[in-house]
């Protein structure tokens, strides 16, 4: 398992553009997933496993609705984040 860490941290060290191309798509992920009201995002949540840390919490706390524009507010700021990364490395000679 080792081995595997090494060859991913190594290409991530080698490519950091290619990271933060992850970074931002895992943000237009989560923005996606707030547009289209996924449900495997946010399908039915039990009040047995309500925790503010979770999206769960976020649910039965401000509702459906209110969590999805919370959650596509983040994605949005984390693609624009890893995008503003990604655009860094690629344009700017390091």
């Amino acid at each position: 398992m080792d081995k595997y860490i090494d060859k991913i941290q190594k290409f991530f060290t080698e490519n950091p553009a290619a990271l933060a191309a992850l970074i931002a798509a895992l943000g237009l992920t989560f923005l996606l997933g707030s547009i289209l009201n996924w449900n495997w995002l946010f399908g039915d949540v039990s009040p047995a496993t309500y925790s503010i840390g979770k999206l769960d919490g976020l649910i039965n706390l401000f509702g459906r609705k209110a969590a999805r524009i919370i959650f596509g507010a983040i994605g949005l700021f984390i693609f624009i984040i890893g995008a503003a990364i990604a655009w860094n490395y690629l344009t700017i000679k390091h």
